[in-house]
């Protein structure tokens, strides 16, 4: 699985690219076996005039697909390339992954209507599965509901609606390699104090799309809050639907004001639910407002443990955990592994 938001930053970036003269290209990770820097589905775009944006190796192999991202744009034919980062005869970096990776490059057509038309889709946070027959087949893609947008005639042996409603990320039948594109998950941040400030800013940097609640306005605002996309001052105006399936964090230091966005919480099927604070106090609020403590997965205190005392270490932390349980992971160290990712 891999995020609209990168893919619509990166498509953003590559238009631009093409609107100053340059050709451009886009480079996908399809396959990782063993220990890679990125999994399947992360992506990059490259210039024809050497500029880079994104990553998917940490630096280690960037400058090896640059040459074959220049054949690529030059001919116009997309192409893959394996490379086995075991073999440090061949390497000679040293590498610290010694997994094996697939690229996918691909050239940018800004004309195509299927350039077009991908690039509009990104702009929507619905679902999405993209792919290619790869190297240099059929491109395609399909948002939950509609039919495969096409590249040229053909259509791709694969079911979207179930690839987007399954738990797969990304895989392949054949040479059919597919990747899921999910919107952003939503996180509630009851609370605008100094404290939450960092919270919403590593929150943002770590993927996840940031709506603040807080009554006070005078903290409440894109001034301390730049990247929130929503302030929302009155808990009111908010239903259940808005923020459905959504993370939330309480962290308003005000008892009240905790217990009303419980509550709120609580109606909403929240994905991940965590308090700031002694887990005593959350359970007395929880009796307060008559939630049962089996009925929410609530995580009191929120935050992994870490030692964390500034802000920002508690931010640190708090969003750490959140990461954790986006992915299913446990947050703990990855001491004893064999790989970086699950």
């Amino acid at each position: 699985m891999s995020s609209i938001r990168e893919a619509r930053s990166l498509l953003d970036t590559a238009r631009e690219w093409h609107q100053e003269g340059q050709s451009v290209a886009l480079l996908t990770l399809t396959h990782v076996r063993g220990s890679a820097y990125r999994r399947p589905g992360a992506k990059m775009v490259m210039a024809s005039n050497g500029r880079m944006r994104g990553t998917l190796s940490g630096g280690c192999l960037e400058g090896d697909l640059y040459a074959h991202a220049e054949r690529a744009m030059e001919s116009g034919v997309p192409s893959t390339h394996h490379y086995d980062l075991t073999e440090d005869e061949m390497w000679g970096l040293g590498i610290g992954c010694k997994g094996q990776v697939d690229v996918w490059i691909e050239p940018i057509h800004w004309e195509a209507p299927f350039w077009q038309d991908f690039h509009a889709a990104l702009g929507q946070d619905r679902p999405l599965v993209w792919g290619g027959h790869l190297p240099a087949g059929l491109r395609y893609f399909a948002r939950a509901g509609d039919d495969w947008v096409l590249s040229d005639a053909g259509r791709p042996l694969l079911d979207a609606n179930a690839l987007i409603q399954s738990l797969q990320t990304s895989g392949d039948t054949g040479p059919w390699w597919w990747d899921v594109m999910r919107a952003p998950e939503r996180l509630v941040l009851a609370g605008a104090g100094h404290d939450a400030e960092p919270v919403a800013r590593l929150a943002h940097q770590a993927g996840f799309d940031v709506v603040v609640l807080d009554p006070r306005e005078h903290v409440n605002n894109s001034q301390h809050f730049p990247d929130a996309q929503h302030w929302v001052k009155n808990a009111g105006e908010v239903s259940p639907e808005m923020v459905k399936d959504s993370f939330w964090v309480i962290m308003n230091h005000h008892q009240r004001r905790d217990e009303e966005a419980l509550k709120l919480a609580s109606a909403s099927s929240p994905k991940f639910l965590g308090v700031l604070g002694p887990k005593s106090r959350t359970h007395e609020m929880m009796g307060n407002t008559g939630i049962l403590p089996d009925a929410l997965p609530v995580h009191a205190p929120v935050g992994l443990d870490i030692g964390a005392e500034s802000p920002l270490e508690v931010a640190v932390s708090i969003v750490g955990e959140l990461m954790a349980a986006r992915t299913g992971g446990h947050g703990g160290s990855l001491h004893g592994y064999d790989r970086i990712h699950r």
